[in-house]
């Protein structure tokens, strides 16, 4: 019976496999464009958490606050570590949220291109359509998705990077406040 059935079971046509792949690359490229998003918005949320410990590492920095007078090198080597680690994490976090806009290639490469806006803006209106009716479409799109998931990758490892080192940042900030509490400079 299943040899039967088997046998009445048409297999899709090329068509069809071609639609459906198209289909599964833009779906793809829709969960690029959403992880895009979300590592930026992670970014943003880092900056400002960097920022804020930056600005309080200021303000306890003044005379007669919490950091305005470090005794003793522990002290000096874990305020100077905590400012290092929140300014390179600061750094990563900024990086992250920088547009990506590749001025130097998109010039050469719109001919073949007309996903990115980067791309469409050099297109006349008039022959974008035509170009796009003639064009396969698959290659089109799984290029952007390469383009795309290499942007992305990168800014998820830098976001990673902001966070692992803003949280250095603040044990170090932690240990010099309780070294200055305690009185201790070893």
């Amino acid at each position: 019976m299943s040899l039967f059935k088997k046998s009445r079971m048409a297999e899709p046509s090329a068509a069809s496999k071609d639609k459906e792949a198209l289909e599964t690359a833009w779906k793809i490229h829709a969960a690029l464009v959403d992880w895009t998003g979300k590592v930026d918005a992670k970014a943003s949320f880092a900056f400002t958490l960097e920022s804020a410990g930056l600005a309080t590492m200021v303000a306890l920095s003044a005379k007669d606050r919490l950091f305005g007078t470090l005794t003793g090198p522990l002290q000096n080597i874990t305020y100077h570590a905590a400012v290092f680690s929140l300014l390179v994490a600061a750094a990563c976090a900024m990086w992250v949220v920088i547009p990506r806009l590749r001025m130097r290639h998109v010039g050469k490469e719109w001919p073949d291109n007309f996903i990115y806006f980067g791309h469409l803006k050099y297109w006349d209106a008039s022959k974008l359509p035509q170009k796009i009716q003639s064009t396969e479409m698959l290659p089109v799109i799984t290029k952007q998705m390469i383009g795309m998931s290499k942007i992305a990758w990168m800014k998820h490892l830098f976001v990673k990077a902001s966070m692992i080192l803003a949280s250095i940042g603040g044990v170090c900030l932690l240990t010099c406040g309780l070294l200055v509490r305690a009185g201790l400079s070893p």
